[in-house]
């Protein structure tokens, strides 16, 4: 079996055609979760095209040898040294190849100046959860937006290149 090129790029969420390809993404990869967790009804499952455009996120993709995007992460940058992952999927037929980790990795690469990040992610989700903690994330909290589902909020503090960190305010 030939081994397949996977190729991170920047995606534009604007464009009807991506936000219609992020969410014949989003929708197999949400669902998978579900299933994982036992809730039927998690709100990425509720999104559109629509509302993808109109979210306001920023968006990397993981394009295979056909130029499909077959994972993307998203992030929103709320303040100078602030970031928040929206979103991480990938599609059920392409898990175990290690895109999660190029997604993340090229994440983080590109915003250094980011002094701290967030994500949450299902308490069940063991999987999310073990790769969040590779990249040296670590669990704060806990919330419960709906009583069927609890959030880990995780947060990373990343190291200048003095390595010295800093409290952010």
């Amino acid at each position: 079996m030939r081994r397949q090129r996977m190729n991170i790029v920047r995606l534009d969420i604007r464009d009807r055609g991506t936000a219609e390809e992020i969410w014949a993404l989003q929708h197999p990869a949400y669902r998978l979760e579900a299933a994982l967790i036992g809730v039927s009804d998690l709100p990425p499952l509720r999104d559109t095209a629509e509302s993808l455009q109109a979210c306001g996120e920023n968006f990397l993709g993981c394009l295979n040898d056909e130029d499909e995007i077959v994972g993307a992460v998203s992030y929103e940058r709320e303040r100078e040294e602030f970031c928040t992952i929206c979103r991480l999927m990938v599609h059920p037929d392409y898990l175990r190849r290690g895109i999660g980790s190029m997604l993340l990795e090229r994440l983080l690469s590109e915003e250094p100046q980011s002094l701290v990040w967030e994500v949450t992610a299902e308490i069940r989700n063991y999987p999310a959860l073990a790769l969040y903690e590779r990249f040296g994330f670590e669990r704060q909290d806990t919330l419960k937006p709906i009583p069927e589902i609890e959030m880990v909020r995780l947060v990373r503090l990343a190291v200048p290149e003095n390595g010295k960190l800093s409290s952010p305010t």
